[in-house]
């Protein structure tokens, strides 16, 4: 005898367009999300419409739908066996055990080498990107809950941020945006088919009510992810975990916690951050160690790989420093990799900017002039603390403003977001018109931070473009800056980074203007 009725978990959200007869659904916990059409959508939809750990009958739903429950029965099969729905009641010893069972796949996962060809970031179409496909709108959403943080990183490109102790911060001054007014916010983009936010900041945990919109979120079937340094969820592990976050993002700068500590300019910051890491993992929260690669941790960033390993964790590596989005120009000046190091850099198969012969044409990128370059502010919007509207936290343009319209009447009457959704790379200067510019990771944030327009090449895209280019040709040459050695060998060859007087270097300031778009 079959069974008759199913559990939906504690740990599961999602949603579904009855419109487009399209569903998304997300374990949490596993970390996947999976995409469904038709009726198997509309059986997705009935799992959704109840509440998480209530129970679901299949004769009700094979009687609404006019579906066989022979049919449903295998479906729901195939649904437990990614625990998306559960046989048994998911009490909390079934919860546990889930937990575990899943750390230590993830753990056993992340420790199988993989060859270069497994590690290239190709572009795959998952599920979040058919689901939005389908039903269009603003599907997901940035928040930059405060500029505000327990950290003081030297590298940090938000508004107000210090590169010394002896400068004075301004990440505080700014009118933030109140709980209610989030709520709204989240009520509005809902309403408009939103699927996902991303907190962020700052440390979205230095906002006094995080976990007012954490629980907000979850109540809501919103899935979320959260950028953040740990510091401040230190014994607090176990209760963010039961909000089942679909990712979380911790950012560790080395395996050295001198170098690490360096970087964040708190004493003790990396054990605290390596603690949450920790107990994060055994609770089966996936994870995300994310690493800016910089000269103070050139010779030791590849460790954050190793210990992502270790916590069945994704190490996320950028190269890409970006200045200060307030025109501080402190991080291409001292921070940013010299030449000699950013070519062996390129080199690790962990980076995704990775340059070699196992990438297509060694790392290229071939353009099409009649297309955006950038995919921000058509279905995904960032929100800054103050609540101005922005395409993402890169790119600074202002598109509106949340203390005076709604989000509904800013994405659909804003003249900047019209004027960029309409932009083609044809458009710029000097973007997409040389040899090098199929190397280029092409952000217009830069370009904007820069000269107040993203149509104009910055210095910041054309340094990592080029040193990409002329990497491959030596490569296409025979000419390996690794010399036959491994990358942690040639690492070790630099010279050590020497502390320097680091400073702001102030050039002109494009941030929270609304007229610089374009001509």
């Amino acid at each position: 005898m079959g069974i008759n009725s199913y559990y939906r978990p504690v740990w599961t959200c999602g949603r579904y367009d009855d419109r487009q007869q399209v569903a998304i659904f997300y374990n949490n916990i596993s970390g996947y999300c999976y995409f469904f059409e038709d009726y198997s959508a509309a059986v997705i939809g009935e799992i959704l419409a109840v509440g998480r750990n209530e129970e679901i009958e299949l004769t009700i739903v094979s009687t609404k739908l006019n579906i066989s429950k022979e049919s449903l029965s295998p479906f729901f099969k195939q649904l437990e066996e990614l625990g998306l729905v559960s046989s048994i009641y998911p009490n909390a010893e079934i919860i546990k055990d889930y937990r575990i069972r899943t750390s230590e796949y993830n753990c056993q996962l992340a420790k199988i080498e993989k060859t270069t060809k497994e590690k290239l970031p190709y572009a795959i179409t998952n599920a979040e990107q058919l689901y939005t496909e389908k039903v269009g709108g603003i599907t997901s959403v940035m928040i930059e809950l405060t500029y505000n943080c327990s950290e003081k990183c030297i590298h940090c490109y938000n508004i107000g941020a210090t590169r010394n102790d002896e400068e004075k911060s301004n990440r505080a001054n700014r009118q933030e945006l109140g709980l209610e007014e989030y709520k709204k916010l989240i009520d509005d983009l809902y309403d408009q088919g939103l699927i996902k936010v991303c907190l962020s900041g700052g440390d979205p945990f230095s906002k006094p009510f995080i976990w007012d919109i954490i629980q907000y979120l979850y109540d809501k079937s919103i899935a979320f992810d959260v950028f953040t340094n740990g510091q401040r969820i230190v014994n607090h592990e176990e209760r963010f975990a039961n909000f089942y976050p679909r990712s979380v993002g911790i950012s560790i700068y080395s395996g050295k916690p001198e170098v690490h500590d360096f970087i964040t300019r708190i004493p003790g910051s990396w054990d605290k951050s390596m603690k949450v890491v920790k107990r994060l993992s055994l609770l089966g929260v996936p994870l995300n160690l994310k690493c800016c690669i910089m000269r103070p941790n050139v010779k030791s960033y590849y460790q954050v790989a190793d210990i992502a390993k270790q916590y069945g964790a994704v190490p996320q590596f950028e190269i890409s420093l970006t200045d200060s989005i307030e025109g501080d120009k402190c991080v291409s000046k001292f921070l940013r990799m010299t030449p000699e190091q950013l070519e062996i850099v390129l080199r690790d198969d962990n980076i995704p900017l990775y340059v070699g012969k196992e990438a297509p044409k060694y790392g290229a990128q071939v353009r099409n002039m009649d297309d955006n370059p950038c995919g921000a502010g058509y279905n995904s919007l960032c929100i800054t603390p103050e609540g101005y509207v922005i395409p993402c936290c890169a790119f600074h343009v202002i598109l509106g403003s949340l203390k005076r319209d709604d989000i509904q009447e800013i994405v659909a009457q804003s003249t900047e977001l019209n004027y960029w959704r309409h932009l083609k790379l044809s458009n710029y200067e000097k973007c997409g018109k040389h040899d090098y510019c199929a190397y280029c990771n092409l952000c217009p944030g830069n370009n904007f931070i820069e000269h107040g327009t993203p149509l104009k090449a910055s210095e910041v895209n054309c340094y990592m473009a080029e040193a990409r280019y002329k990497l491959a040709l030596r490569l296409q040459h025979n000419e390996d800056p690794l010399e036959g050695k491994s990358v942690r060998e040639k690492l070790a060859e630099l010279p050590d980074y020497i502390p320097m007087n680091i400073h702001r270097v102030l050039s002109n300031n494009y941030s929270e203007t609304r007229s610089k778009t374009g001509g």
